[in-house]
């Protein structure tokens, strides 16, 4: 499979430097087969009482920030789209913890979720 470049600082936005830097080298579309799968194996043994954890009162669950991925997934899917279209407009907004909040998360399993996630990525 072919290998992608990195992309330039030019082309994302400062905050997201941090995750580009991230990125190991190699074939995106493998990186992100195999980041799936990773995901998937290290939350699966979970039961819903674990999926339920939240380290700190006011922070997300395990199941909150899984479903932070699926909204996520979808968000950059769409702006993939919008770019790939040629549209010029601005982005809509992308406020994470109004996502998360209206979410309801953590009333889904967590079965659910992963799959959910599987089927967006």
């Amino acid at each position: 499979m072919e290998e992608y470049a990195r992309p330039g600082p030019d082309e994302y936005a400062d905050h997201y430097a941090g995750y580009v830097r991230r990125v190991p080298p190699g074939p995106v579309l493998t990186i992100l087969e195999r980041q799936l799968e990773e995901t998937l194996a290290l939350l699966r043994p979970l039961d819903e009482e674990q999926a339920a954890f939240r380290y700190a009162p006011g922070k997300w669950s395990i199941k909150e920030v899984l479903g932070h991925l699926v909204d996520t997934e979808r968000v950059f899917g769409y702006r993939a789209l919008w770019f790939a279209r040629g549209y010029e407009g601005p982005l809509p907004p992308f406020e994470q913890d109004d996502f998360v909040r209206a979410g309801g998360f953590d009333r889904r399993t967590l079965a659910d979720l992963l799959e959910e996630l599987r089927i967006v990525r």
